[in-house]
């Protein structure tokens, strides 16, 4: 029998890979096909017949056989043992028994997720058209009818349910929590106090409208672990798989928390469905930036299947993506990184190990100004200098090649990382033109098409010199720094022969000044830019005025990542202000925002100061809010990261405190998880007065109005302290403002204010 439709998602079961193809008559149709996997080792004949020894004795192995494969780092043909390996079920542990082997054997393609492998192999794409031959359930033949690197493509209509908590979150599943289901205009409200109708209601809606999709919000963190402990408890099958063989989940709680450049971050635990795809909005970085339509394109590209590329994080997107070339090219993947630092003095570090180039701004109000940007400086670089793991410093060329480092780049061969990003670069070049220039629904697609692309391109750069990444070497990432600062002062040097003043520069971005600045010698000096340093320069924007701020820890000095601006098409940009800072209460943000509209109205600088008055106005009607308690609880709460576990904490901070009053309830809080809690009286001697967290905010609980009015002063202080308005005048005009309502004269407090 022979089906054509879309590939919908892949799987290990048990000893076979179980596929699912969304037929064009809109059937759902599984297969199994007895996928086996293959590792390679590499050593002496001795050692390697030894090997084989000890994985016919386990029972491990199905077959073997000599070959030849290309080595990654010398791209050598050598000869490899290929292993073809019996159950999926054993080689988890199989591969920690192989450990013990590594000081006389390499690994090669040994840890690649087996979904994935299967998909390099059978060269399929997630959501893209197949043909597939098959017979009793058994998949005889398969064949991709698409290509993942299509710009137009058409994906089968997807049935999708949406259930979430109405209620908050954090709180245990039932207490004061509502589940709701939505599919195609139905809306349900289950209700968890009545534990034996969960599992039953939601297995009827299942049934009734099968859909392909279930979108979650906290859905791998409360949703779907607190549906399989009713359903447990009750003794009720939950139905939320398509999957005919029985499902085992854990209902696990715990998730993973990790350190990464310099902060502790939370994963939660992963719930994916079998022949279904569940999607949690709220675990899902690539889905907040460029929703299930971005995530699907990468999917299709690095050959995840959607639930994991969901999950996952924007760097294995683009290692799946090096693989999947890799392995259609024969190139051996090393299991473990295996290619140490070079040596390095310490004058060496102190020339090479530069990072990007940033210019320190002059503070206060700017007019004429321009922000030039290179498109995806980064990896541009790294396609056209050939930069990669294995073409720096390798052993066929000698050539200094790499500004300031020295270092040689191969010419004889073009290097893995390069090959893998050309195709994407071009085509989210092409997807944001397209974006521009189509509207409406379509237009959007490209847009978050073109977002996720961005994502990915910026993490290749990064992968390039984290030392656990498989394609990774810090020479390489040195060098693309080293061009990088190289460009950056070429564009400089180019500017100011036409004649502009920089005024601000930090990595791949330029703002320039000049008198009576127009767009079109903007645009000129942009294509003179691209010409000579080999990567497209853009125009960001004209502002009609521009404020650089100082540190908030050293006034004196200014910083790289805290400005605001207002563009000729009245857009504001801003960096570091309170309204972009996660930790910001919402009406904290809500009121820097109408400060920021109040400005976007003044058409240069000298119509910046007339609009001050305005912006005090917003700046009292929110403090007189908190002062007649008019604010609900919901606009105050504050977000912050627990760094460590709440037993942990040596000092009863608020965030500490909060934390474990949600402990004291059950609710169990993991370092790298936000906290939200409302600050009641931050003076207090009563460690519990002192905050309440969000969940358990009660009718009788107040809020400190000191300290939120601290908030917002700070705020206003941001966006007005080019004119000399610190938060000390800030706090004198609102006391004197206070006073007013109360019928006493403004006239001091304008006297002494500039």
């Amino acid at each position: 029998m022979e089906t054509e439709g879309w590939f919908f998602d892949v799987y290990p079961w048990q000893s076979t890979m179980v596929l699912w193809i969304y037929g064009d008559d809109g059937g759902m149709l599984r297969l199994e096909d007895p996928y086996r996997h293959h590792i390679y080792a590499r050593g002496r004949r001795e050692d390697l017949e030894g090997l084989l020894g000890f994985l016919r004795k386990r029972g491990s192995l199905l077959g073997f056989r000599w070959t030849r494969k290309q080595d990654f780092w010398s791209g050598q043909e050598v000869d490899v043992l290929d292993l073809e390996m019996r159950d999926y079920g054993h080689l988890p542990g199989l591969f920690r028994l192989l450990a013990g082997f590594e000081d006389r054997i390499t690994f090669y393609n040994s840890d690649i997720p087996l979904a994935q492998s299967y998909l390099y192999e059978k060269g399929l794409v997630p959501t893209g058209r197949c043909w597939v031959e098959h017979e009793d359930g058994r998949v005889l033949r398969i064949e991709a009818r698409c290509s993942p690197w299509e710009i137009e493509y058409i994906l089968p209509p997807l049935r999708t349910m949406e259930i979430r908590i109405e209620g908050n979150p954090l709180l245990p599943f039932g207490r004061g929590n509502t589940l709701v289901v939505e599919c195609e205009g139905y809306r349900l409200e289950i209700d968890p106090q009545l534990p034996s109708e969960v599992p039953l209601q939601i297995n009827t809606l299942l049934e009734r409208f099968d859909p392909d999709v279930i979108l979650t919000e906290h859905g791998d963190s409360h949703i779907v672990p607190s549906l399989v402990r009713i359903s447990r408890r009750e003794k009720i099958p939950l139905i939320l798989d398509r999957e005919t063989g029985p499902v085992h989940r854990i209902p696990d709680l715990r998730g993973r928390s990790y350190f990464s450049y310099g902060r502790i971050l939370y994963h939660s635990p992963a719930y994916p469905l079998f022949g279904r795809w569940h999607i949690d909005r709220t675990n899902s970085f690539l889905f907040g930036e460029s929703g299930l339509e971005g995530i699907i394109d990468l999917a299709r590209l690095s050959k995840v299947p959607v639930q994991r590329a969901a999950r996952t994080s924007p760097g294995t997107i683009i290692t799946s993506m090096q693989l999947d070339r890799a392995f259609s090219e024969g190139i051996l993947i090393p299991w473990r990184k295996g290619e140490p630092e070079k040596f390095k003095t310490a004058w060496d570090l102190l020339v090479v190990d530069k990072g990007g180039l940033v210019f320190q701004p002059p503070q206060g109000i700017h007019k004429d100004i321009a922000e030039i940007d290179f498109a995806s400086m980064y990896p541009t670089i790294m396609a056209i200098h050939n930069i990669s793991p294995e073409t720096v410093l390798c052993a066929c060329c000698s050539n200094s090649r790499v500004p300031e480092a020295g270092y040689n780049i191969c010419e004889r061969r073009e290097g893995l990382v390069p090959r893998t990003l050309k195709p994407i670069l071009r085509r989210r070049l092409m997807l944001k033109e397209m974006s521009k220039r189509v509207g409406g629904e379509r237009g959007e697609d490209y847009r978050r098409r073109h977002i996720a692309l961005k994502w990915i391109l910026v993490t290749s750069f990064g992968y390039l010199g984290y030392r656990n990444a498989r394609f990774g070497r810090i020479e390489a990432h040195e060098a693309v720094t080293a061009f990088g600062r190289e460009k950056l002062l070429q564009a400089k040097e180019i500017g100011e022969k036409r004649g502009f003043r920089l005024i601000h520069a930090i990595t791949d971005s330029l703002w320039i000044s000049k008198d009576g600045l127009t767009e079109g010698e903007v645009l000129a000096l942009c294509e003179e830019i691209t010409r000579e340093a080999g990567v497209r320069m853009n125009l960001e924007g004209i502002y009609r005025w521009m404020v650089f701020l100082p540190s908030r820890v050293k006034p004196e000095l200014s910083v790289a990542n805290r400005y605001f601006g207002l563009f000729e098409d009245g857009e504001i940009k801003a960096r570091g202000l309170a309204f972009r800072r996660s930790d910001m209460p919402p009406m904290v943000k809500e009121a820097q925002l109408r400060m920021l509209e109040v400005l976007s109205r003044a058409k240069d600088v000298d119509g910046y100061r007339p609009k001050i008055p305005e912006v005090f106005e917003v700046l009292l009607d929110s403090v007189l809010k908190l002062k007649n308690g008019e604010v609900e609880p919901p606009e105050l709460v504050i977000s912050k990261t627990l760094s460590q576990a709440p037993s942990d904490y040596k000092v009863d901070n608020l965030t500490a405190l909060a934390a474990q009053q949600l402990e004291d309830v059950g609710v169990r809080i993991h370092p790298g998880e936000r906290v939200p809690y409302v600050i009641r009286d931050a003076r207090s001697r009563v460690k519990e007065d002192r905050v309440r967290a969000a969940p358990l905010i009660g009718p009788e609980d107040g809020y400190d109005e000191e300290k939120y009015t601290e908030l917002l002063l700070k705020a206003a202080e941001e966006v007005l302290i080019p004119f000399g308005y610190d938060i000390s005048l800030l706090h004198r005009w609102v006391d004197f403002s206070l006073k007013h309502e109360k019928g006493e004269s403004l006239d001091p407090v304008y006297k002494n204010i500039p």
